[in-house]
């Protein structure tokens, strides 16, 4: 159907200034025959695929007509043709029809780089920055967007020729140092940010580029310091906050981490993401007044549309506070989504725990048919609960039932050998790991759980080096491994060595058995006073670890 030319389809926002350019084109008072044909076979080539003829079509009815969609859609199936000749005519008459269209211009643009042709390109360029400009639009961020696609030295050339002629638009130097970071020229994309920086300073979307930068460069101490230095100079900055909040989760820095998405929170105090880390860090830190709080909002408003997660962690929220069966009244209003299957499996765990044993054991049962492909680590789940309620005969026949099931899930075998280990089961243990490696030889935690069985339970010490020392070949910065490591050593009587191996465990990580380890070793090497202050400080850090202390008994 023909549509007058207005320059702007229904729905677009409307130019808050007067549009640049006019067009001289006149379409037709009315569609004659030859016209609509060329519109419906242009229609149906396209949707069988003959490309060639939907375009002779399309421009047909475009140029009588004089209608810039028509022309938009010839250019368009050109350009993804790869026909840079056709899709040229067709650009050139879209602009025609509709001068002030910026996706034409776009285009045309991009074509112009393709050719090598600099004024060409240039002149686009112009018009795409005033066209923006009368529709309210960031006209250089737009020209950014769309230099994407170019490849090259022009188009970097293209934007310091525009930042020549608006030398104190920040806009314009931003957009410079977006296409420089396209084409990895990080040393003048971090000149051209600053200079955007310095200009509009109180403009925070620089300041995320020049993280990117630097994060793109692989230098990742500088991106850090940027979104700080970025996160502290723009404190109510959504983006800003969010995204430094994000980095400072995955470095484990929760309680700051918290901090900057209650930053993020009081600009946007509505948004169910934000929200939704809140609470999930709120319950990290154990706020638990703000984890209630944030949880209890996400519930209460249905637009959030988080009222199944909500109802699962203010199950966690009471779970962490004691509160076992309260925390099964909240586990069971989640009534679907993805947090559903643990919430069944939470309320299994905490009906054990509350000394129904037979009830328990029935939810694992059927859990384990109604999501069949979740049953090995429901076996998994009821194991460890029994394990820790202190019934690890019971865990271990769970353990036993499953491998019948599933008789080489390499999970549920690892699982049993971990738990034979901790009973002194030697043998069941060591099959049950060896079972490991022979479906995965090089499986870093099982190698190392192996020598670490051999090397406490046994006095086959040099076997237990061996597959301590392959674990370690592959992962030499995990504590646990360089505790291992430690720990045979100082079965071999290579006491130096081994706490070199402790020491190194022991910094990465607080853990009591490490620490038992490290105490044992100082002691046998004299250092006498520096062993019980390490097993007084493990044991003020881990008061309910019974190997810690029999270990300080045994020496003191």
């Amino acid at each position: 159907m023909l549509k007058p030319n207005t320059g702007e389809t229904a729905g677009i926002q409307q130019p808050t200034k007067q549009l640049p350019f006019k067009s001289t084109a006149v379409p037709p008072k009315q569609i004659d025959k030859e016209l609509l044909y060329n519109y419906l076979a242009g229609e149906i080539s396209v949707r069988r695929g003959a490309w060639e003829s939907a375009y002779e079509h399309l421009m047909a009815a475009a140029q009588e007509a004089k209608d810039p969609v028509a022309a938009s859609k010839a250019a368009r199936l050109a350009w993804r043709q790869g026909d840079m000749e056709k899709a040229a005519r067709a650009i050139l008459r879209w602009i025609e029809y509709d001068p002030n269209s910026l996706p034409a211009r776009q285009l045309a643009l991009l074509q112009a780089l393709r050719n090598n042709e600099s004024d060409a390109a240039m002149t686009q360029a112009r018009a795409i920055i005033k066209i923006a400009d009368a529709l309210g639009k960031d006209g250089f961020l737009l020209l950014g967007s769309a230099l994407a696609s170019a490849k090259g030295q022009t188009k970097i050339e293209l934007m310091k020729s525009l930042v020549r002629e608006y030398p104190d638009n920040a806009h314009a130097h931003y957009a410079l140092a977006l296409v420089a970071s396209q084409e990895k020229q990080y040393n003048q994309a971090l000149a051209a940010v600053d200079e955007a920086s310095h200009l509009a300073p109180n403009w925070d979307t620089p300041y995320l580029l020049r993280v990117q930068i630097h994060a793109m460069r692989g230098d990742e101490a500088a991106a850090e310091k940027a979104l700080r230095e970025a996160a502290q100079k723009h404190p109510d900055a959504v983006t800003i906050q969010e995204a430094y909040g994000r980095l400072l989760m995955q470095q484990k820095k929760y309680a700051e981490a918290l901090a900057h998405f209650q930053q993020a929170l009081k600009q946007k105090s509505q948004d169910p993401e934000l929200l939704y880390l809140v609470g999930i860090l709120a319950l990290q830190v154990e706020d638990w007044d703000l984890a209630r709080n944030t949880w209890e909002k996400l519930r209460d408003e249905p637009r959030f549309q988080k009222q199944n997660e909500a109802w699962y962690f203010l199950g966690q929220l009471e779970e962490l506070q004691g509160n076992l069966a309260q925390a099964i009244r909240n586990y069971q209003q989640v009534k679907g989504g993805r947090l559903k299957h643990d919430a069944l499996l939470r309320i299994a765990i905490l009906t054990g725990k509350l000394g129904k044993p037979q009830e328990s054991e029935e939810m694992f049962r059927n859990l384990r048919i109604t999501a069949p492909q979740q049953a090995v680590q429901t076996y998994i789940t009821e194991a460890e609960m029994l394990k820790e309620l202190g019934k690890t005969d019971q865990a271990l026949n769970i353990y036993t039932e499953a491998i019948q099931a599933y008789p080489e899930n390499t999970d549920l075998l690892y699982a049993r050998g971990l738990l034979a280990a901790d009973l002194g089961k030697v043998d069941l243990a060591e099959a049950d790991f060896k079972a490991v490696l022979k479906l995965k030889p090089d499986d870093t935690d099982t190698l190392n759980a192996l020598g670490y069985t051999l090397a406490d339970l046994t006095h086959r010490y040099q076997e237990a080096y061996k597959y301590i020392s392959a674990a370690y070949k592959q992962d030499p910065e995990s504590p646990a491994i360089l505790d291992s490591m430690g720990w045979v050593l100082y079965r071999l009587g290579r006491t130096e060595e081994s706490l070199k191996f402790l020491r190194q465990a022991a910094k990465k990580l607080d853990d009591p058995e490490i620490a038992a380890h490290l105490g044992e070793v100082l002691w046998a090497t004299g250092a006498r006073d520096e062993a019980r202050k390490t097993w007084k400080q493990a044991i003020e850090h881990h008061p309910d670890s019974k190997k810690l202390r029999q270990t300080a008994q045994r020496f003191q």
